[in-house]
C-alpha cells in the first residue's frame, strides 16, 4: 500500500525556456526587417529630395495703387508713430481666374494688409527711419495667401513707398 509516487520536477521550466528562445527569435528578425528597410516602398537612396520648382507661363499683375497705410517704429516695448506711408503693389498671380477672385477681395486684401502692417516692425535694422520693402512684401504675401489661401497669390512686390510725415 505504499506506493511512491515520484513527481518530476522541472517540466514547466523547460516549456518556458524553449517559448522564450521562440519570442526572442522573433522579435530579433522583425527588428532585423525593420532596419533593414525590407517594407519600405521604393525610397530613394540619395538623402535630399529635389524640390520641382513650379513655372507660371501666365502671370497677371493686379496693381494695389495709394494704399495708405500708418508705420510705426518700434524700441523696445514701446511703438512711436513715423507717418503714413502710400504703397503701391503689384500682387502677381497665375491666370484669370485667380486675378478675378483678388479683384473680388481687394477690400479685404487692403483691410488685411493694413491690419498686418500695424502688428509687424518694417523699418530697416540698420536705418530705423527707412521702410524695408522686402518685410513689407513677404508681410503682404502670408496675409494675401492667409486671406485667399495658399496657392492663389505668387508674389507680391511693392513697386514704390512715398512717406507722409506727420
Amino acid at each position: 500500500m505504499s506506493e511512491e509516487v515520484k513527481v518530476e520536477e522541472g517540466g514547466s521550466s523547460k516549456v518556458f525556456l524553449i517559448l522564450g528562445l521562440l519570442v526572442g527569435v522573433a522579435f530579433g528578425g522583425g527588428a532585423g526587417f525593420y532596419f533593414s528597410g525590407g517594407g519600405d516602398a521604393e525610397t530613394p537612396t540619395d538623402k535630399t529630395v529635389e524640390k520641382k520648382e513650379i513655372v507660371y507661363e501666365d502671370l497677371i499683375s493686379v496693381p494695389f495703387e495709394r494704399l495708405a497705410v500708418p508705420v510705426y517704429k518700434v524700441q523696445g516695448s514701446r511703438r512711436r508713430f513715423v507717418g503714413n506711408y502710400f504703397i503701391n503693389a503689384d500682387i502677381q498671380v497665375a491666370g484669370e481666374t485667380n486675378q478675378i477672385a483678388i479683384k473680388r477681395s481687394l477690400a479685404q486684401l487692403q483691410h488685411g494688409f493694413i491690419s498686418a502692417i500695424s502688428k509687424s516692425d518694417l523699418m530697416k535694422e540698420d536705418s530705423q527711419a527707412e521702410l524695408d520693402l522686402d518685410k513689407l512684401a513677404d508681410v503682404f504675401k502670408k496675409k494675401s495667401d492667409e486671406i485667399m489661401g495658399s496657392g492663389i497669390v505668387v508674389n507680391v512686390s511693392i513697386t514704390e513707398a512715398i512717406l507722409m510725415p506727420r
